[in-house]
């Protein structure tokens, strides 16, 4: 039975009052599920579960939306070298390579909106998402250091855009 997503436990077969159901995990989660994803259909964590014999149609899936390819955000190009650097120490891991990987549940920044990157420095200093999950890098990282950020990812967006 197709679910749409990666199956991540085993099954498990069981009975309650004489009918047998097979219940499985699916869904890429964890901290892998978190920045990269292998299908194109969203899927949160859900335990599936059938029932020997059943009838029930599965949820339909639902399609990620990606938004379009970052484009319109001023940048230094000769920033972009030093914004290199500072996004593969700081926010590769969780957000992938801009443009490139279609990322997971945390966004690809190179398919984010001109304005969220326009306002970087608003995410990553000061800790507006937090509680969201998103690390606080003030005293980490400089204002400065943001451009060169936003630099490395509009840069990226414009390198790989269909010419």
């Amino acid at each position: 039975m197709p679910t749409g997503t990666g199956v991540v436990a085993a099954p498990v077969s069981y009975e309650v009052d004489g009918k047998q159901y097979v219940s499985v995990a699916v869904g890429w989660g964890g901290v892998y599920g978190l920045a990269a994803r292998h299908t194109d259909r969203a899927g949160p964590g859900t335990v599936y579960t059938f029932a020997i014999g059943g009838t029930a149609r599965p949820p339909a899936f639902v399609e990620y939306k990606l938004n379009a390819l970052l484009q319109g955000v001023p940048y230094d190009k000769t920033q972009v070298e030093a914004g290199t650097a500072l996004y593969v120490s700081n926010c590769a891991f969780c957000h992938g390579v801009p443009a490139v990987d279609r990322g997971g549940n945390i966004p690809n920044l190179g398919y984010s909106t001109p304005a969220t990157i326009a306002n970087l420095d608003k995410f990553v200093l000061g800790g507006t998402l937090t509680d969201r999950g998103m690390p606080d890098f003030s005293g980490k990282l400089s204002p400065a250091e943001v451009e060169k950020i936003k630099a490395f990812i509009q840069g990226t967006a414009d390198a790989v855009r269909p010419k």
